[in-house]
């Protein structure tokens, strides 16, 4: 879960409860997502909870980089339907 201010609101995220893999990297995967979803222009709520969802996936892959590109895939969880392919699902 996280907070953020923009535009003088505050905007809370959805609240995730997952198993954590792999606590490294999650800071900069939340980063990322934000930057991402500022770049192409989501919602301020959007924005939040697409950084976390972000952050939520790297939690649940070992080691420091994010190997989930798939941005449907946050997205899915961003809005909490769970069907997330990650690249290991894929080989």
């Amino acid at each position: 879960m996280a907070f953020m201010w923009y535009d003088g609101h505050t905007f809370e995220s959805k609240k995730f409860t997952f198993n954590i893999l792999d606590r490294v990297g999650g800071g900069d995967a939340f980063a990322s997502g934000l930057i991402y979803a500022m770049m192409n222009n989501y919602k301020p709520m959007d924005m939040i909870n697409f950084a976390v969802a972000s952050s939520v996936i790297k939690h649940t892959i070992h080691g420091d980089g994010n190997i989930v590109d798939d941005v449907e895939s946050i997205r899915n969880l961003m809005n909490m339907n769970y069907d997330i392919k990650r690249q290991e699902d894929r080989l």
